[in-house]
């Protein structure tokens, strides 16, 4: 399902180069993992996420905990290897790509689109039936391509609408973050970064967002507080 959306946001003009983009998206990977795997409840500290990203175990950890971890950076990897090989595009395949990195141990099934009904905690919004969702996914995301106006608008509509529909079992959140910023990256338009210590704010904004289908709000916050220029 779509949701509603009443302002504008512009592309910056020119563009960032986009090689100068993924090496410092590189350099920020301990950071961008770590505050990918906090929102979604990861116990590991920055300073750990960061030994372990340099390939020093940590102690004292869930094993499930700490292959969250991996396979964040995996997926960051794979959305490297898109972009630097002109290889970008946005499809169901893609979708499910990045949500088979970032949810293989933790779904009961990811790469493919949910087969049963799922909740959102803590709202009273009713995600789409699992019979519905191939059908959403090829008349919406066109739709929603064509309604924005900006590459920057695309991004945040597609996690939106990604975690809209919650079309995995798992990781959507996750997975439309990284189709998201695939799309920033590759048009030179910055990385998109929630940090842990906005994670109240986000949550609560989200929650309105689940409840109303009204993205004002939401898309504020992640214009002006989640997408990292330089």
């Amino acid at each position: 399902m779509l949701f509603n959306r009443t302002k504008s946001y512009e592309d910056i003009t020119p563009a960032l180069d986009t090689r100068r983009l993924i090496i410092l998206a590189k350099k920020l990977l301990p950071d961008v993992v770590f505050n990918m795997a906090s929102l979604e409840g990861n116990p590991f500290t920055y300073p750990e996420v960061q030994t372990l990203l340099d390939g020093i175990t940590i102690g004292g950890h869930k094993v499930s905990d700490e292959q969250q971890i991996y396979s964040i950076r995996n997926a960051w990897n794979y959305l490297f290897d898109l972009v630097i090989q002109n290889n970008v595009s946005i499809d169901i395949n893609i979708f499910n790509k990045f949500n088979d990195i970032v949810a293989k141990d933790e779904a009961l099934i990811s790469g493919v689109f949910r087969t049963g009904q799922v909740r959102i905690a803590g709202t009273e919004f009713i995600p789409p039936r699992a019979e519905e969702l191939e059908t959403i996914f090829k008349n919406e995301l066109p739709k929603l391509i064509e309604r924005c106006k900006s590459k920057t608008e695309l991004a945040f509509e597609i996690f939106l609408w990604g975690t809209l529909n919650q079309f995995y079992y798992d990781g959507n959140k996750r997975t439309s973050r990284l189709v998201s910023n695939m799309i920033l990256i590759s048009n030179g338009q910055g990385i998109f970064n929630i940090k842990a210590k906005d994670r109240l704010q986000f949550n609560t904004l989200m929650v309105e967002f689940y409840n109303t289908r009204e993205a004002d709000n939401i898309f504020d916050f992640l214009y002006n507080n989640c997408l990292e220029r330089y």
